[in-house]
């Protein structure tokens, strides 16, 4: 019995263990790559979803004027009863009594002038949706610069939080060790006080970055619109080759994103349907001319079948709707003459939008100049950096080595020591900061070339 109970609490004890197992692998970190973290921001970024929404939608437009040249088309059926004195316009005398009538019929209209307005407006749909496809690849480029600024920055605080820890470790180890000393009579009191401040400080530096860290971390999060809370664990990425390579001149970059950009593009197809626009409201002055025609019949309780012989049975519905068919064709040519002076002010509204359409075409060209411009030289300086850290990293860690021995032997003061402590660490947070930074400003000259 006893071996039993043991049994299942074994059981239940195991089930247990597996269930904490799980929940501890759920909470555990995951590793977030750049690549992984730009395709999950590209399937649940709100922004470039609404892009491409909004580019579905002026497909359905394009669509929609091109089914407007189709002529329209309907169809009424209808059925009424008049008590009293009524006129019958299917027996075209005055009735009295009950009368029941019905006037079905099918009527279409195609028009067959119109000014150009159709072509004008499908012309412009089609402008818009091309426009609208340009916004999409630029909400691509933007969120992935976006989500790439953010990773890097993460990073780079990262490594701050793990050289601030360095130092509050290295610091804690000169402090016991100079407590040592200071008990011992070798050093003075000051400066155990002055470790003891200095890694007060540090401390407070590291919640600094801590900070940081986790606001970049959220602002990551934020941008791919990932649901939950998710803890990630950002990789490095691997130092990029072309750092050491040369780049092409910033003449050649900047022909090339101009011909390519999608910002450009989208603009300039904006500013051809702001043209169309403005041919279209014109057009409304322009006489319209269709053709129209009717298919239709009408019942009336009052027509009898053979009334000369004294048959007074209502003639039944559908021989009638036979017998009284009749069949309408009508050109229509209708002349705008005035109406409020509303077609003029259309006019005067799109010829503005022009203007602003002109106007948003160069601002965007000067946008994208400014960005690669700006880009360039940032890929230039952080490479230079990243060249001059990466030389001086190794002379500042000697330098530092030597230091720590000269200031545990009392040969340098506190402040020699820190200064030089400070050199190293500056020295590593400026090779990440400058990787990082060449990492990004490349990957946005690499964007926006195509």
């Amino acid at each position: 019995m006893k071996k039993c109970m043991t049994g299942a609490l074994l059981k239940k004890l195991g089930g247990l263990i597996f269930c904490l197992s799980l929940a501890a692998a759920a909470c555990a970190q995951q590793p977030l790559t750049l690549e992984k973290s730009l395709e999950l921001a590209r399937q649940n970024n709100v922004a470039l979803r609404q892009a491409r929404y909004n580019s579905t939608k002026a497909d359905i437009n394009v669509r929609r004027n091109k089914y407007g040249y189709l002529p329209s088309i309907s169809a009424n059926a209808d059925v009424s009863r008049s008590n009293g004195l009524v006129f019958d316009n299917v027996t075209g005398q005055v009735q009295r009594g009950n009368t029941n009538a019905s006037y079905p019929y099918l009527a279409g209209q195609v028009v067959l002038f119109d000014g150009f307005s159709k072509l004008f407006e499908l012309k412009k749909s089609k402008q818009q949706a091309q426009a609208s496809v340009y916004a999409a690849q630029q909400a691509e480029i933007d969120l992935e610069t976006n989500i790439t600024g953010y990773y890097l920055q993460a990073l780079v605080d990262r490594e701050n939080i793990s050289i601030s820890e360095q130092r509050i470790k290295l610091l804690e180890g000169q402090l016991s060790q100079m407590e040592k000393l200071e008990q011992a009579g070798v050093r003075a009191q000051d400066e155990v006080y002055q470790l003891k401040a200095q890694i007060a400080t540090e401390k407070l530096n590291l919640i600094t970055h801590q900070n940081n860290y986790r606001r970049a971390n959220l602002l990551l999060v934020q941008e791919m619109n990932v649901e939950g809370n998710p803890n990630y664990t950002l990789e490095m990425p691997a130092t990029p080759a072309e750092i050491n390579m040369e780049l092409p001149t910033e003449e050649e970059i900047m022909a090339k994103a101009m011909a390519y950009s999608p910002l450009v593009k989208s603009s300039a197809a904006s500013l051809d349907a702001a043209k169309t626009d403005l041919k279209a409201a014109k057009s409304s002055f322009s006489p319209t001319l269709s053709l129209e025609g009717m298919v239709g019949s009408n019942y009336s309780s009052n027509i009898y079948k053979d009334p000369e012989n004294g048959n007074l049975t209502t003639m039944p519905y559908f021989e009638q709707l036979d017998l009284n068919q009749r069949k309408v064709v009508v050109l229509n040519l209708s002349i705008p003459i005035f109406n409020g002076l509303s077609r003029h002010f259309d006019a005067q509204t799109a010829r503005l939008d022009l203007r602003n359409a002109e106007l948003d075409y160069v601002a965007s060209q000067n946008q994208l100049r400014q960005t690669l411009q700006q880009a360039y030289q940032d890929v230039l300086a952080a490479r230079e950096k990243y060249n001059t850290v990466t030389a001086n990293l190794e002379y500042t860690q000697r330098a530092f080595e030597s230091a720590k021995r000269r200031y545990e032997l009392g040969n340098i003061d506190f402040f020699a020591y820190m200064e030089s402590l400070n050199n190293m660490n500056r020295a590593q947070a400026e090779l990440l900061q400058s990787k990082c930074e060449f990492y990004l400003k490349k990957r946005i000259l690499e964007l926006y070339q195509g």
